[in-house]
């Protein structure tokens, strides 16, 4: 077992993974951490392989991701991957026992988010043009997010088919796969209705039938959103914004 390669377990461990309905981003997520252990490895002349798991190659991995200057929540990520790895090898029978089990988490520092005061949002919305196509959609984004607190992957994954304006709702498929319900306000239910029925274009293809696209009717991704609140911040003056509009729980 101890000869086995790390690269095709963590293969594994994704494919488990999807098995259990995880979301393709936190499967996404795992390996990309994971895959950061096993450069490491080898950027060590440790020989990638399941032998070379172990606590002291852990600590080892925490001290070079805060020497190269990874932030601390970035670093805590990348060992709660190793925990949930290293308990699936146990369970998976690859390791007599789950290696990490009781490994503390590094800390992280506890910074307290300043909410975004009633002038700084009228700045946010002065920015926008709300007869135009981008500043429509951008308004009804701002407004969702600020109304309801839905998270960054809920608010690009929510399809035209479970937005249910009229009764004021929204039916999102949160984290886990588990479906809740967002009551929506009755601001915002002016500013989707405005953005659908003027503004929406037709999706490229059927898979496109997000609620919020791109101006050539593609499916608005997470990492657009990010930039487009940045670029919202810098015209109204506003900096950092991305904290007060995205937690750090909000973000997946």
């Amino acid at each position: 077992m101890t000869e086995m390669v790390l690269s095709k377990l963590i293969l594994h461990f994704a494919q488990s993974n999807k098995a259990d309905g995880k979301s393709p981003r936190t499967i996404e997520w795992y390996s990309e951490m994971l895959s950061d252990f096993n450069k490491f490895l080898e950027s060590r002349n440790h020989r990638a392989i399941l032998g070379e798991f172990s606590i002291t190659t852990t600590r080892e991995f925490i001290i070079h991701e805060q020497e190269r200057g990874m932030s601390p929540f970035t670093v805590q990520g990348k060992v709660r991957a190793l925990k949930a790895f290293s308990s699936w090898l146990a369970r998976e029978g690859y390791m007599p026992g789950n290696l990490l089990n009781g490994f503390k988490l590094p800390k992280v520092p506890i910074n307290l988010i300043e909410p975004l005061t009633s002038t700084e949002i009228d700045q946010l919305l002065n920015c926008q043009n709300p007869l135009t196509a981008i500043g429509c959609r951008d308004i009804a984004i701002l407004i969702l997010m600020l109304d309801t607190g839905i998270r960054l992957s809920e608010l690009c994954g929510l399809r035209l088919q479970d937005s249910h304006i009229e009764e004021g709702f929204l039916k999102v498929l949160g984290k886990g796969n588990k479906e809740r319900i967002l009551p929506l306000g009755a601001s915002v239910q002016k500013i989707l209705w405005r953005y659908i029925i003027h503004f929406r274009p037709e999706p490229i293809t059927n898979n496109d039938d997000y609620l919020f696209l791109t101006l050539d009717g593609r499916h608005l991704r997470p990492n657009a959103v990010k930039l487009l609140i940045k670029r919202w911040g810098k015209k109204a003056g506003i900096i950092p914004i991305t904290s007060a509009l995205m937690p750090p729980y909000f973000c997946h």
